[in-house]
């Protein structure tokens, strides 16, 4: 896909709460910014400002009709350019989902003295971490593309029901927000996650403080290179949310989101440490 993208419209809808300290929060995949429902709440109570963006193709977001435009490079691109004319110098804490956390991790790695801590929700980094079956749809995407158009919300809220190994625990209001975020989406999203670059030898300079949470039953992400990436940051700590899959900061947001709290206002920092790489 060879498109010229550069002058498409590619305005961000973003909601901005709160005063004080900037938390921007970056949602995934097929998502929007109403996946932070639940923690936007908490960080404003606590004293924090929070930026949720809808990533270009997602939520209220401009959607290019230029299949071409769907990289991570385009994606990316114009959410540096944004963030940065927003925040015009502060430092900024990042919180980011799956794809998100990639565009957190690049953010990082290219802004060093623009980010203070990071938090990232089952971060997606390195390619080989997609199961065979994502690996293959990333192949051929077009395939995938035409499964997204034709597949009704109804049907995507009913297979979220379906929780048969009782790995998602989702609330109904979240399973309805899911399935309708998937059908806001521009299909051309199939695109992105296969231009998603390798950037897990890149984290090794990541110097700020960093939280890295992820669902032990993970089927998206191989969850075991979680607790390996914890490793390898210089300020690196983990926790795994046990029997929860891909999503946990909406499948157990209250649990999750007193780890967030307890990372971002540096208490029990130690106890982070120590689990480390529990897996």
């Amino acid at each position: 896909m060879n498109s010229d993208c550069s002058d498409i419209d590619t305005e961000l809808n973003f909601s901005i709460d709160g005063d004080g300290k900037p938390v921007v929060l970056i949602h995934g995949f097929a998502a929007s910014n109403q996946d932070w429902v639940y923690l936007t709440p908490d960080l404003v109570e606590q004293g924090f400002q929070v930026i949720a963006p809808d990533l270009i193709g997602h939520g209220d977001s401009n959607k290019p009709l230029d299949s071409g435009c769907y990289t991570f490079n385009f994606l990316y691109n114009h959410f540096t350019n944004w963030i940065n004319r927003l925040e015009n110098g502060r430092k900024i804490t990042m919180v980011g989902h799956s794809m998100g956390g990639s565009i957190a991790l690049n953010y990082a790695i290219q802004y060093p003295g623009s980010v203070d801590q990071l938090v990232l929700i089952n971060p997606f980094f390195n390619p080989n971490q997609l199961n065979s079956v994502l690996r293959y749809i990333n192949k051929k995407p077009s395939s995938y593309q035409k499964v997204l158009q034709r597949t009704p919300q109804w049907l995507i809220h009913t297979l979220l029901s379906l929780d048969v190994n009782g790995w998602i625990h989702y609330e109904d209001r979240t399973r309805q927000q899911i399935a309708e975020d998937y059908k806001r989406a521009s299909p051309d999203i199939v695109y992105i996650p296969g231009s998603i670059p390798d950037i897990s030898t890149s984290i090794l300079d990541i110097q700020v403080p960093t939280l890295v949470i992820w669902g032990t039953r993970d089927i998206t992400l191989n969850p075991q290179s979680f607790p390996q990436m914890v490793a390898s940051l210089p300020n690196g700590y983990g926790k795994a949310i046990q029997g929860i899959g891909h999503q946990p900061h909406l499948a157990r947001p209250e649990e999750v989101n007193q780890y967030i709290l307890d990372f971002l206002q540096n208490r029990s920092v130690r106890s982070f440490a120590s689990i480390s790489i529990q897996n």
